[in-house]
């Protein structure tokens, strides 16, 4: 990942952290991916683990409720999507909107909280959020719509833009559909 840590939000938390849900404290990633590896049952018997799973504890607050920075259904959003909302909103030339229902909030209401020259493109399988305000009528000055898979729209994306040679240069790093459907592009464009 190339893009510096201070301009991604994981609004949904991400699995590459852990820290103790109770307390707070974080655990370094290293550790407790080792501490899954020796405590947590091995459900699908490739290893020879103990059959039972042992909890994982916080080494501040001694509970067991150490995991990914996730964040789960039901649970608060993290205070930093809260502040770089407010900070960078305001300055949005455009908000792209991708993959998403936006029907769960705080999350959704990103949409109608930049000014009102912001260019909202939003890049789904099906229209989302007519009823927080984004217009898919042929007359919308802001809305525009891409239709489709996101990995797909994403590469078309990048191919106008002219970024296909410097996306093949981190090909090892995408997932392995990404980099596949990367290759194809490739491929179809030397032929």
């Amino acid at each position: 990942n190339n893009l510096p840590p201070d301009k991604i939000v994981a609004v949904h938390g991400t699995i590459c952290k852990a820290s103790c849900e109770v307390c707070g404290t974080k655990v370094d990633f290293d550790e407790f991916c080792n501490d899954v590896e020796i405590n947590i049952k091995d459900i699908y018997n490739l290893d020879d683990q103990d059959k039972e799973s042992k909890p994982i504890c916080c080494k501040s607050c001694n509970r067991a409720t150490v995991k990914p920075t996730t964040v789960l259904f039901g649970s608060s959003l993290p205070q930093e999507f809260f502040e770089r909302a407010s900070q960078d909103l305001p300055q949005v030339d455009v908000l792209i909107i991708a993959g998403t229902s936006l029907v769960v909030s705080p999350a959704n209401s990103l949409v109608y909280n930049v000014p009102d020259t912001t260019l909202r493109v939003i890049i789904n399988n099906e229209p989302v959020g007519s009823e927080l305000g984004i217009d898919y009528s042929s007359t919308s000055k802001r809305d525009f719509f891409a239709e489709g898979n996101c990995d797909e729209v994403f590469l078309d994306l990048i191919e106008e833009l002219g970024w296909l040679k410097d996306l093949e240069n981190c090909i090892d790093e995408l997932p392995e559909s990404s980099a596949t459907l990367l290759r194809d592009k490739l491929d179809s464009e030397g032929s």
